[in-house]
């Protein structure tokens, strides 16, 4: 049986995954933390839809740990976080957010994680800036949703090195990206080419629509 977790509350249906929450509510399976202390075993979960559940944590690297802990080989983790390169995601309010970069995740990645890393590793799998988050008021920002940063967006994901390009030196000239997703594998020792293979073709489709790839 597939386990999927959703901490952010908008999976898809098709996901069939298991509300969690870290309060008792309407809908909610399980009342736990997105954080350092999840309930479940090693290499247990399919995939987890985390979203901005940990956008205000300061212990991201630890809760970072802990999701690949959790994950099963290749498993998959949907995040949507703040961008470092804007100034307006990092003031929005008064609560310290993490300021991240997809570049973040290379300390992550196999191919070019340090030597004194963690265990803990991913490999993106698709990933995409965007000129503005989610706002509960959309009151003046037509430019940042309109056609502009639509085109801004388009040049920016369209592949994996034009987005390092724009976060290493064009996303100033715009007044940065507020946020971007990100969906990480988490790379084990024991993942072989034909389990990943046979995982991918019964996992559940992106949350994210539209992502670079």
């Amino acid at each position: 049986m597939m386990i999927r977790l959703d901490f952010s509350g908008r999976a898809k249906k098709a996901a069939r995954a298991l509300r969690v929450a870290a309060a008792p509510a309407s809908g909610v399976a399980l009342v736990a933390d997105a954080g350092p202390h999840l309930p479940f075993g090693d290499a247990s979960v399919d995939e987890l839809f985390v979203g901005r559940a940990i956008a205000y944590r300061t212990d991201v690297a630890e809760t970072l740990d802990e999701l690949w802990r959790v994950s099963k080989p290749g498993a998959l983790i949907h995040l949507t976080l703040p961008h470092a390169s804007s100034t307006i995601a990092a003031s929005r309010d008064a609560h310290p957010r993490p300021l991240l970069t997809l570049n973040t995740f290379n300390y992550y990645d196999p191919r070019t994680k340090p030597a004194d890393a963690p265990a803990t590793s991913f490999s993106i799998e698709r990933a995409r800036l965007r000129v503005a988050g989610q706002r509960g008021d959309d009151t003046g920002l037509a430019l940042a949703r309109g056609p502009f940063a639509q085109f801004i967006e388009k040049l920016a994901n369209g592949s994996r090195g034009s987005q390092y390009r724009f976060e290493r030196w064009f996303a100033g000239l715009i007044g940065g990206f507020e946020e971007f997703d990100v969906v990480l594998a988490a790379v084990k020792p024991e993942t072989s080419r034909p389990a990943r293979a046979a995982a991918t073709a019964t996992r559940a489709p992106s949350q994210f629509d539209g992502s670079a790839r």
